[in-house]
């Protein structure tokens, strides 16, 4: 694991720069279509891989692709995807999120976004101004690969013009960490005390180097 001081990052988005009341939002879901909240997450479960590819199109497409798995019909489609829309309205960043990012450029540490997402993340990332606080965005959706195939590590690379012994990743999943020590990337496991990711906490840190918030990066000596 890289201990050198970084000269550019990676940086996962959601629980990591921005975050949402996930467990509310599967509840209004529940309430939308009928199925209980493990209903509900087993079929997110398993359209993930096919939505974080980009390979339903659209959010419209990502929608269908759930509701499909869910077994129910189309008729649910325009109120799950309004819901999912005024859902992503209420994502926030971080409170040290545009203040470190900022102290990053300003240091000349370039900076990409390195995100598995669904269709409906790009409007979220321009909402919140990541698209111009960071030299690069790499959304999974868009480039058909996903953490934590090398692929999507690459193309964050090369967004950047960086070699991986130059960047630093940070995720709050181990699994998307092993994927980038896995290329000679540095890593940072964030574990944010407030955050309630989807895809819960893996019961190790397989050594990873845990921080708390983004603010600590810069502080690190």
């Amino acid at each position: 694991m890289s201990t050198q001081t970084p000269r550019a990052y990676l940086l996962d988005l959601y629980d990591t720069l921005a975050h949402g009341d996930w467990i509310s939002w599967r509840d209004e879901l529940a309430e939308i279509t009928g199925l209980s909240q493990d209903a509900i997450g087993d079929a997110y479960e398993r359209t993930r891989a096919g939505r974080n590819r980009g390979e339903f199109e659209s959010p419209a497409g990502d929608v269908a692709a759930i509701l499909d798995a869910a077994g129910l019909d189309g008729g649910l489609a325009d109120r799950v995807l309004a819901g999912e829309t005024a859902f992503a309205e209420r994502i926030t960043l971080y409170d040290d999120v545009l203040p470190t990012l900022a102290r990053m450029r300003a240091a000349g540490h370039p900076t990409v976004i390195v995100s598995n997402c669904s269709w409906g993340t790009r409007p979220t990332v321009e909402r919140l101004g990541l698209d111009q606080a960071c030299d690069a965005v790499v959304l999974s959706c868009e480039v058909g690969v996903h953490k934590p195939d090398p692929g999507i590590y690459q193309k964050a690379l090369a967004a950047l013009e960086v070699a991986a012994a130059d960047a630093v990743f940070v995720d709050d999943q181990t699994a998307y960490c092993d994927g980038a020590h896995a290329l000679g990337i540095g890593t940072r496991l964030i574990q944010r005390p407030t955050a309630t990711p989807f895809e819960g906490f893996a019961p190790s840190t397989n050594g990873h180097r845990v921080i708390h918030s983004l603010a600590e990066l810069l502080d690190e000596r």
